[in-house]
C-alpha cells in the first residue's frame, strides 16, 4: 500500500478546524467536550494512526503547526478555506485509512470510530465541506460499514429484545448485552427502561428475546458479553446487523409477558446487565 501524504491530510484537517473555528458551530451537548477540543484529538489521532501504519513515529511538529494555526486565525475576518481538491484529497485520504485499519485483522474500531466521527463533524458544516462532489458521503458510509463488519467477527455475546412481539403490537426492540432469556433480566436491560418511560399506559409486555453471537461461533464458549461500544454500533444499525458475516444464532427466541414496573432512575438503573452461561 502506498504511505498516506501525512503532511498534505494534516493541512486539509487544519483548514477545516479553522474554519468551524471560524463560523457555526453544532450545538455543544452538556457533559462532553467543546468540539474544538473534539476536533484537535481527531486529528492528533488520525496523524498518529497514519504515521504508525506507515511504520514511522508520529512527528508532533504537526500538531504544534496545528494549534499555531488555529491560534493566528482565531479572530480574524478573512482566512482562506481549503480547495475543493483539497477537501477530495483529504477525505480520500481518510477513506484509504480505514480500509488500511480494517485491512490489519486486528480490532481497530476505535480508531476507525474516530474517522466516522470526524466525517460526521464535517457532514454538519453549514458551508463548504458538505458538498456532494468530494466524497464526504461514500466515506462517512464505508466508515460505518467497516464497524459492523468489524463489530460481526468479534467473539461477543448479545440478545435482540423486542417488547410486543414481531407480530405487533410493536413498541421497541434492540441489542443488549449478553444472554438475555428471563423477565426479571429483561427489566433490567435499557429497551425495557426506555420502552417504561416511552409508553407509560402499558401494563402488561410481552417480550421475545433471540441469543446471537459473532465470529460465527456455535457456542457461547469463547465469547464475551458484548461491551457498550459494540452495542453503540449494532443498535445504530438495527436489525440489520443479525445478516452481517459471522452473527450466528445461539438460543430463542424465549417468549415472554412482564407485568409492568415503574420505570428505574438512571442511577438504579446502572445496575450491571446480566450475561448468563449457555
Amino acid at each position: 500500500m502506498d504511505r498516506f501524504d501525512i503532511r498534505r491530510i494534516a493541512m486539509g484537517l487544519t483548514a477545516y478546524a479553522i474554519e468551524r473555528q471560524n463560523s457555526c458551530e453544532r450545538h455543544q451537548p452538556e457533559n462532553v467536550p467543546p468540539w474544538q477540543e473534539q476536533r484537535r484529538l481527531w486529528t492528533d489521532a488520525i496523524l498518529q494512526g497514519m504515521a504508525r501504519l506507515d511504520g514511522q513515529e508520529p512527528d508532533p511538529r504537526l500538531m504544534e503547526q496545528f494549534d499555531l494555526e488555529l491560534k493566528q486565525a482565531r479572530g480574524c475576518y478573512f482566512f482562506t478555506p481549503a480547495t475543493r481538491q483539497t477537501q477530495k484529497d483529504t477525505i480520500r485520504e481518510l477513506r484509504r485509512f480505514v480500509a488500511a485499519l480494517e485491512a490489519t485483522g486486528n480490532d481497530r474500531r476505535r480508531q476507525v470510530n474516530v474517522v466516522r466521527e470526524l466525517l460526521e463533524d464535517i457532514s454538519l458544516h453549514p458551508h463548504w465541506w458538505n458538498g456532494k462532489d468530494n466524497g464526504l458521503d461514500c466515506a462517512r458510509d464505508e466508515a460505518e460499514r467497516s464497524l459492523v463488519r468489524m463489530t460481526g467477527q468479534m467473539p461477543i455475546r448479545f440478545t435482540r429484545v423486542v417488547l410486543g412481539g414481531d407480530a405487533g403490537p410493536h413498541w421497541a426492540s434492540g441489542f443488549v448485552s449478553g444472554c438475555v432469556r428471563d423477565a426479571e433480566a429483561v427489566r433490567q436491560t435499557a429497551v425495557y427502561q426506555d420502552a417504561l418511560r416511552e409508553y407509560p399506559e402499558v401494563a402488561d409486555w410481552p417480550a421475545l428475546c433471540t441469543v446471537y453471537a459473532g465470529r460465527n461461533l456455535p457456542t457461547a464458549l469463547g465469547t464475551v458479553d458484548a461491551s457498550d461500544f459494540d452495542l453503540e454500533i449494532m443498535n445504530r444499525t438495527g436489525d440489520r446487523f443479525l445478516d452481517e458475516r459471522g452473527v450466528r444464532w445461539l438460543g430463542g427466541p424465549y417468549q415472554m409477558t412482564i407485568a409492568a414496573a415503574p420505570a428505574q432512575t438512571q442511577e438504579e438503573s446502572a445496575t450491571p446487565q446480566m450475561g448468563f452461561t449457555m
